[in-house]
Formats: C-alpha cells, structure tokens, sequence
C-alpha cells in the first residue's frame, strides 16, 4: 500500500484528495487542524492526525503518531492554507504574519519534519501554489498573492535542490473551486468593507466580481484526480494548473501601466 500525507486534509480541497486516496487504496495521513471532517470521510485508510502548521513541536508532534505507522512516506501534499481580503495599507502587520506563517512556513516545516520519510521512499512533495502565485496582484488581496508567489519561489528552489537526491517537486495551481474558502470569499470582503477608512466603494465593486467569480468554480473531485495524477506519474511536470481565470492572466500579460489603468476604472 502505498502511504500519502496530506496537509488541510479535511478542508474542501484536501478532503476532496483525502477521499479520492483513500477510496483508491493508498493510506492516507491526514493532518489538519480541525478534524471534525474526518467523521465524513470515515474510511479505514485515513489517519486522522491533529496538527498546527504554525508550531514545529505540532509538527514533531505529527511526525511521531505517523512513524508508529511507517518510516516512509510515497508523496506529501500540502493544502495547508487561508485567504485573506483588505488594503495592503489598511490590515494589520499581524495578518500578513499569519498568512505567511500558515501559507508559507506551515508548507516549509512540514516539508522539513517529514523529509527523512520522503527520502526513504524516493517520494514525492507536491506543493499546493494558486493561480495567484504566477499573476500580477488584483488590489485588496494583495496579501494572498504574496503567501503564493513566495511558495512559488520556495516550492523552486526547493526543486532545484532536491533535484540531486532524485526527488521531483510539483507545484498545482488551482483556479476556482467550490469550496469553504470560496464561500467564505464574500464573507471576508464583506467584514473588510466594514472595517476599511478609505475604501468602500472599491471594496463594495470587488464584492460584486467575487460573486461572478465563484459562478466559475468547478468541482473539487477535478482537482483530487489531478493531485491523484501527479502523484503517479512517473515523469510529473513542474507545475500543473486547473480551471485558471483568463481574464486575470490576459491582464498580468499586459504592461503594468494599462494593468494600473484597467483595475482603477473596474473599481473606481
């Protein structure tokens, strides 16, 4: 049986590949900080296992209930992730601490802590990225792209790296997917519009498109076979993307000036 460990293993994205794992036969090591969504799933190959990406004794923590398992791991996922809405200006230096902290360094100390299994097995890591890690910033989510282009970067480095130990590094991309960060999308938005001094109507307009934007989002089972892909292949691609918005890529593609021009008149 070949053994996986997924990160946000029960939100809508990881419980998705949880599931899909599961049910395929792999054993499945499910690491999240809210395991409520393990009563769900209730399949005999998923290993619930409580943990906070933000703390490394979490992890050591982790790191031990899984060894009483195995001593290797075939591939580890990293969902591990939130979303966070407002002004660059306006948002306190705490949430871009805790977006980086749960987005970034959660992905780096799990990666770290479980390394020796990986390697054992000749695995695999596959870091979940976002659409947003390779687009030029919308305004008022600035600080989720951020999170994503550095896991871009890291998840890069990290590659070039362990490139001559033989293990492959992948990054997955995903575009709109219906789950709770997606719905939780208007609920941000809606709190930043209370709270925001100097932005209102640009906040209200973004509210508005974050609505059309979620009629697009797709199913998570898509992005589950994809995971479920990658982590067979043999030869797996550097990066992988699904269900991506055109629009937001078609304007990343222009110069910066005209992207300035074209979001200042859609929310002005």
């Amino acid at each position: 049986m070949k053994r996986i460990l997924i990160t946000g293993a029960f939100g809508g994205l990881g419980g998705a590949s949880t599931k899909f794992f599961a049910e395929n036969g792999w054993q499945v090591f499910a690491l999240d900080y809210n395991i409520n969504g393990a009563q769900e799933i209730n399949h005999p190959n998923v290993v619930p296992i409580q943990v906070d990406v933000t703390s490394s004794e979490s992890i050591e923590n982790s790191f031990s209930v899984v060894s009483q398992h195995t001593d290797e791991l075939d591939v580890v996922v990293n969902f591990a992730g939130i979303l966070t809405m407002g002004s660059v200006l306006e948002l306190p230096v705490s949430e871009m601490q805790r977006i980086l902290d749960i987005n970034l360094l959660g992905m780096y100390r799990v990666n770290q802590q479980f390394f020796p299994m990986i390697a054992k097995a000749k695995g695999r890591i596959i870091n979940i990225s976002s659409e947003t890690g390779v687009l030029s910033p919308a305004p008022f989510s600035g600080f989720y792209y951020l999170s994503k282009r550095a896991v871009e970067i890291y998840s890069d480095a990290l590659r070039r790296e362990l490139k001559y130990l033989g293990i492959p590094v992948v990054k997955i991309r995903p575009g709109a997917f219906k789950t709770n960060m997606q719905g939780a999308v208007e609920a941000v938005m809606e709190k930043t519009i209370n709270e925001t001094k100097y932005f209102n109507k640009q906040l209200s307009k973004g509210k508005s498109l974050a609505k059309n934007e979620a009629k697009n989002a797709k199913d998570p089972k898509l992005l589950a076979a994809l995971v479920f892909k990658v982590a067979n292949s043999r030869k797996p691609k550097i990066a992988y993307g699904l269900n991506l918005n055109w629009q937001l890529k078609f304007v990343s593609a222009l110069p910066a000036r005209l992207q300035d021009f074209i979001y200042y008149q859609v929310l002005k």
